[in-house]
């Protein structure tokens, strides 16, 4: 149950981010920072309720999956492609965490490969 909640903040991340880019133009820094900001303070005062694994692994999942949602609606439209990726994103990201300990830039990469196949998957249908 908590993974499962896992990949919906993953999914969740990268829709709120891509509509605030999008949809509110507020830009993709803003659009992918605030939301994880927001999110973060939330959780915050609810760490002795929630389970260790939600509570630590949720705000990272947030942040990185919200770079998906920086893609221009011009690249990618589709709501349902970017939750995708937004959910590939977790898949990895729980799944790959342990090597890329300590090496920077880690989640910006991930979430550019996980855009990546959604994005071809995009270009494959107008096809």
């Amino acid at each position: 149950m908590i993974v499962l909640s896992l990949y919906l903040v993953g999914a969740l991340a990268a829709l709120v981010a891509f509509v605030l880019n999008n949809n509110f133009k507020m830009g993709i820094v803003v659009g992918s920072a605030l939301p994880s900001l927001i999110f973060a303070l939330i959780i915050l005062p609810f760490e002795t309720y929630l389970p260790a694994l939600f509570f630590t692994e949720s705000p990272v999942i947030f942040y990185g999956a919200a770079f998906i949602g920086m893609a221009s609606n011009k690249v990618l439209s589709s709501y349902f492609l970017i939750g995708i990726a937004g959910l590939l994103f977790t898949f990895i990201y729980l799944f790959t965490s342990p090597f890329f300990d300590g090496f920077g830039g880690a989640l910006g990469t991930t979430a550019a490969l996980c855009f990546l196949p959604v994005w071809a998957i995009s270009l494959l249908r107008k096809k």
